[in-house]
């Protein structure tokens, strides 16, 4: 905890640090030119454009996961393989400089403290890229919305906010509002004591990194005194942005929205959800939302820490002395809270000293609180149950109301009835009548939502039954509708051991991946079982059962080898052809021969074609054929294996895109959005290395050995060969992949360009090959797909349907 050793606010005409200049000033700061020419900002879903091609050093921008007025989000992945939130901030988006400079300057100001407060997104890195138009700040990531802080897919990734989990969960724990507005308060006031404010406050600008909530989105952050009115409608005070006070106001009404479930613009309207139990804390932490929203300033919290102050004292059973009340107008105290093992502080000051207090320890939340045998339990929505016999039976029919908050916060759509119960003191409940699909699902939620609250562990679960109301008049249930009595039942449980030979299979329960063997499973619900044990190049296997209680099971299954594919591994497949390891897909070591084309066209009476031979040199690369019967030629393989058990149903064989032979070529991400922009960008880089010429034999190319060649040819270069070469006759790359360069030219599949013509791509010259320019890996030949030509081939690539072989894409 740090201690406050002057004031926070230094008096008008100081020169104290954290202060920013005047608005029209820059002293002391030096910004880079902006670029001239502002341009409307693009829109998030519009086609591509120039923002698609940002180089950012040391990071590979992966996908945006964010846009707005004031720049984008991007996820990246930093050359040690950490992802990290890049934000982008384009001066085109801003109408006037002065508008983009107050960006800038925020952010200068707020990365060398943003590390100094455990609930601030930490900034790692700002940048400058005068040549574009923009500056960049690398941060910390926030959590995946589902998986949290170890998800397993940037293409699933969304980070988790605040507003993330309301829309999730919809009202918080009121527990958890009341700890996160003390961390949030925190972290304002230690913000506001260096001089800055951060101005848009609400639910997404609040993100959780290793579970810890954080106040994010500092790109509006700006020195006290810049009053530009930014900000979000009903996080905004009445008198505007840009002071403490508004802060606290916006952090406020963000507190109502998280522990009332309603929409800011309805405060201070009262949820009608809570239970009994949690009415009184409630009041409380309202009593203080309210006076951090109280539109007079005077009557709001002057400053953050007298606001996280009010908050860590929510909920608290105190009896105030008379000594106390006057005392505590003499004595200043620093409360803070323990967050994640980092100590947050909330001070208050005078003008000449300042006194702490030891950092009070949060206590531990409460634990589970289940049903005992023989009392009555009450669940998070004040609903009571008696116990009978080995369960709890709740004591009244489940009402219209708490079925229609279980549809709300689960989007499921229903059909129901309403029939009224009169219960034995004569109060009228309206019940609700629905189908059995939606009673289990409906117990389902309630066990998910008293398991959140603590008041239900994991040995314990809702079910139900038929209650029995009387029919009226009034009421014509549809067949197969109920009322429903909620119950609590105990959760029978057994114990699997599941294993295999080979060891290090995948677990599945249905599509769910449990984990991998040798495995433990020790708690288990007694009931059928069916785990099936995966492990790519081998057959499946399932453990089936029916465990009872208390019962242990052993499974150790024998997994037989297919002969399949395992991505990752060289792999040779039914026509003998290598295929080698290339990011998320296998590309072939060669190029398709002439006996591998002979057998598809026997299977599928392939008419003969002028110049296609197939009946002779069956280890030369096959030639004159079009990119459609390549194409043809991999799906006829792709069905081939999959009856042959050597591929699984979503894995499949085609020609490599255009950007999947760059790859294999050893060149990055290129710029433009088809081939015909990227032909020949990158400069000075073959698929053998940097030199014009190769220095060893890895290229079948036209060479001096070529009878009357002369000047065409490549100079000084001998490749031993005048025509077409057998594949992998010469030497191959370190990952055995032959012939990417000359022999012959590779379909690819895409097509030239985005007008719709018949043009096609080929790639990595051939024996005909003598020009510089045509042996660069970057350079693409232009050719109607329906050529047939004595040097183009193609080589296939094995995937999983709907990938890309880059990982980061």
């Amino acid at each position: 905890m740090s201690r406050i050793t002057a004031d926070p606010f230094p008096p008008p005409g100081s020169s104290g640090a954290g202060r920013l200049p005047p608005a029209d000033s820059q002293a002391g700061i030096q910004l880079p030119a902006p670029p001239r020419g502002p341009r409307g900002p693009r829109d998030k879903d519009g086609p591509p454009s120039h923002r698609d091609d940002i180089l950012i050093p040391d990071y590979t921008l992966i996908k945006r996961i964010g846009s707005g007025a004031y720049g984008e989000v991007w996820l990246a992945q930093s050359v040690t393989g950490a992802y990290r939130a890049v934000k982008i901030v384009w001066r085109e988006d801003f109408e006037l400089t002065r508008t983009f400079h107050r960006e800038f300057l925020g952010i200068q100001q707020f990365e060398p403290i943003s590390r100094g407060h455990p609930c601030m997104v930490h900034i790692l890195h700002v940048g400058w890229n005068e040549d574009r138009g923009f500056y960049y700040c690398v941060m910390e990531l926030a959590d995946d919305a589902e998986e949290g802080p170890n998800f397993e897919s940037v293409h699933t990734y969304v980070p988790r906010t605040l507003g993330t989990d309301m829309k999730r969960h919809g009202r918080l724990d009121l527990i958890f509002c009341r700890d996160a507005g003390v961390y949030l308060a925190d972290a304002l006031y230690y913000m506001h004591n260096r001089g800055l404010t951060h101005r848009d406050i609400k639910p997404s600008n609040i993100i959780f990194c290793g579970g810890v909530c954080k106040l994010a989105d500092i790109g509006l952050v700006a020195g006290f005194g810049e009053r530009t009115f930014v900000g979000t409608e009903g996080f905004v005070p009445p008198e505007g942005p840009g002071t403490a006070q508004a802060d606290i106001y916006s952090l406020g009404k963000v507190l109502y929205e998280m522990s009332s479930g309603k929409d800011r613009m309805e405060f201070p309207e009262v949820p009608l959800n809570l239970g009994d139990d949690e009415w009184p804390f409630w009041l409380d932490l309202n009593r203080v939302i309210c006076k951090a929203c109280a539109p007079d300033l005077k009557e709001r919290f002057q400053t953050a820490g007298e606001f996280a102050e009010a908050l860590q004292r929510v909920g608290e059973k105190r009896a105030e002395s008379l000594l106390r009340r006057f005392s505590r107008a003499a004595v200043f105290t620093l409360i803070g809270s323990a967050l994640a093992g980092a100590g947050l502080s909330a001070a208050k000051y005078q003008d000449e000293w300042a006194y702490e207090l030891p950092l009070p320890v949060k206590a531990a939340p409460p634990l589970p609180q289940p049903p005992q045998k023989g009392r009555p339990w009450q669940n998070i929505y004040g609903q009571w149950f008696t116990f009978t016999k080995d369960r709890h039976i709740a004591d009244l029919p489940v009402e219209a109301t708490l079925f229609r908050s279980f549809l709300y916060a689960t989007g499921r759509a229903a059909e129901f009835g309403v029939v009224e119960f009169v219960t034995p003191d004569k109060k009228v409940l309206h019940c609700v009548m629905i189908p059995e699909a939606d009673a289990d699902a409906f117990t389902v939620w309630m066990t998910s939502r008293d398991r959140q609250s603590g008041r239900l562990d994991i040995d314990h679960e809702y079910t139900w039954r038929a209650a029995n109301i009387p029919k009226s008049k009034a009421t014509n249930p549809r067949p197969g509708w109920h009322a429903i009595r909620t119950e609590i039942v105990r959760v029978p449980y057994g114990r699997l051991s599941l294993d295999s030979t080979p060891r290090g299979a995948e677990v599945y329960d249905g599509e769910s991946r449990v984990g991998r063997t040798p495995l433990q499973l020790t708690k288990v619900r007694a009931a059928k079982f069916d785990y099936e044990v995966r492990l790519p190049g081998y057959k499946s296997e399932f453990a089936r059962g029916n465990l009872k209680e208390d019962q242990a099971m052993s499974f150790n299954l024998r997994l037989r080898a297919t002969g399949s594919v395992v991505f990752g591994k060289p792999w040779e497949n039914s026509l003998d052809i290598k295929m080698v390891p290339m990011g998320r897909a296998m590309l072939a070591a060669i190029e398709t021969r002439r006996k591998d084309f002979a057998e598809f066209a026997r299977s599928t009476n392939f008419p003969p074609v002028e110049g296609l031979i197939l009946d002779a040199d069956p280890n030369l690369p096959v030639t004159n054929i079009t990119r459609a019967e390549a194409e043809l030629f991999c799906r006829w393989l792709t069905d081939r294996e999959r009856g042959k058990g050597l591929l699984e149903p979503d894995q499949e064989y085609r020609l490599p895109t255009d950007d999947e032979w760059s790859m294999a070529a050893y060149l990055p991400l290129e710029l433009g959005a088809t081939p015909a922009d990227r032909s020949n960008r990158i400069e000075g880089i073959y698929p053998w290395g940097f030199t014009p010429a190769p220095t060893s034999k890895v290229a079948n190319l036209l060479d001096k050995s070529v009878p009357g060649a002369g000047k065409k040819s490549v100079p000084g270069y001998d490749d031993n060969f005048v025509g077409l070469a057998p594949v992998g006759s010469l030497r191959p790359d370190s990952r055995d992949l032959y012939d990417l360069s000359g022999n012959v030219w590779e379909w690819v599949s895409d097509d030239w360009d985005s007008t719709g013509s018949a043009d096609g791509v080929a790639r990595g010259a051939a024996y005909t090959t003598y020009e510089r320019q045509q042996l660069l890996a970057s350079y693409r030949r232009k050719i109607p797909q329906s050529a047939r030509e004595p040097d183009i081939g193609f080589r296939i690539l094995l995937i999983s349907a709907d990938l890309s072989a880059r990982d980061d894409e």
